[in-house]
């Protein structure tokens, strides 16, 4: 059965809470964290959906670039099924751009879709730590926050389907 968009944000607010101590650990480290996040992500939901198909880095836009995941595998499924994901996780050197980022994720999804992909569900997932980015997430329309359970990590997320 296809994963919602409802259960990978459940699925990913889950790992968060449970490795909170560990994006601690490497969100100030150079280069970023987001492919990293992007692994642990991929087989937490591996591990909790046996069932589910999970691809990091796919191509689904006309021009070949990629997304950071694809859930639900579009061969099995209707394309209405599908999610796309674009992810940003803010660190240490880019904290200042991590929103624009989310806003720049928006505005990719809202493009053209290659593979069919076109009504798929589309969602934009942010990490965050910073009070400037809790701010001005606060002020954006459409994202919904959630924290882990001492407030120290948030993650922001925006679905739709056209």
């Amino acid at each position: 059965m296809p994963l919602s968009p409802r259960d990978f944000l459940t699925l990913v607010q889950g790992w968060a809470n449970a490795n909170v101590d560990r994006i601690r650990a490497v969100w100030p480290l150079a280069g970023g964290w987001e492919a990293w996040a992007q692994a642990e992500i991929a087989a937490c939901i591996n591990a909790a959906a046996e069932d589910t198909w999970i691809q990091r880095e796919p191509r689904v836009y006309p021009d070949n670039s990629r997304a950071d995941f694809l859930v639900n595998d579009p061969f099995q499924n209707p394309a209405t099924d599908e999610i796309v994901v674009e992810m940003k996780c803010e660190s240490l050197g880019n904290w200042g751009a991590f929103v624009d980022g989310l806003r720049y994720d928006v505005w990719k999804l809202n493009g053209a879709m290659g593979m069919g992909l076109g009504p798929a569900h589309k969602m934009v997932l942010g990490i965050f730590f910073s009070p400037e980015s809790q701010a001005e997430l606060a002020r954006l329309q459409g994202f919904t926050i959630t924290y882990t359970p001492n407030q120290e990590v948030g993650i922001a997320s925006m679905v739709w389907q056209d």
